[in-house]
């Protein structure tokens, strides 16, 4: 039985299977020491600095993007830019695998460094309402495929999501 069929089951609900992320030119963005897989460029500082704002690659060259515990370290504005960043990278049909903290965890405590927090609407907010628009040049191009909350206890769930560049 797999994740879906459980899913279904106990909960009376759906849960997309999650789009494999193509690895023709993946990035790992803060990565730390985590390696994704042998392609996969890891980015990260000092090399990289989030905090400029720029992804160092051409619009509609990205395949794939890995943001595990990396957004909530940004601030809410900078947050939104990096999520621009993607957007811009990104080829149509590319992928963005993030997972961070859920607002309500102990984990979205844990480390002094986090700045932005995250709920299951954060993304259908960010996304849909006219507010995020005001001022900025491009419109959101991000479908959220799968947006779940996981964990094995409760102090330590995240928000797990996979967006999908759809224009």
């Amino acid at each position: 039985m797999n994740i879906q069929t459980l899913f279904a089951l106990g909960m009376k609900r759906d849960v997309c299977q999650l789009i494999e992320p193509d690895h023709t030119l993946a990035i790992n963005v803060g990565a730390g020491h985590q390696q994704i897989a042998p392609n996969v460029q890891n980015l990260d500082y000092p090399a990289w600095d989030a905090r400029s704002g720029v992804l160092p690659y051409g619009s509609g060259t990205v395949t794939s993007i890995y943001a595990f515990h990396f957004l909530e370290h940004l601030t809410g504005a900078e947050a939104i830019a990096m999520l621009r960043e993607f957007q811009r990278v990104l080829v149509v049909g590319g992928t963005v695998q993030i997972v961070v903290p859920h607002y309500k965890s102990a984990m979205a405590f844990h480390d002094l460094d986090h700045k932005a927090f995250f709920t299951e609407d954060t993304w259908r907010t960010l996304f849909s309402t006219p507010y995020y628009d005001k001022n900025r040049e491009l419109p959101w191009k991000f479908d959220v495929h799968v947006n779940l909350l996981i964990g094995v206890v409760e102090r330590n769930l995240a928000l797990m999501t996979q967006l999908v560049k759809t224009a």
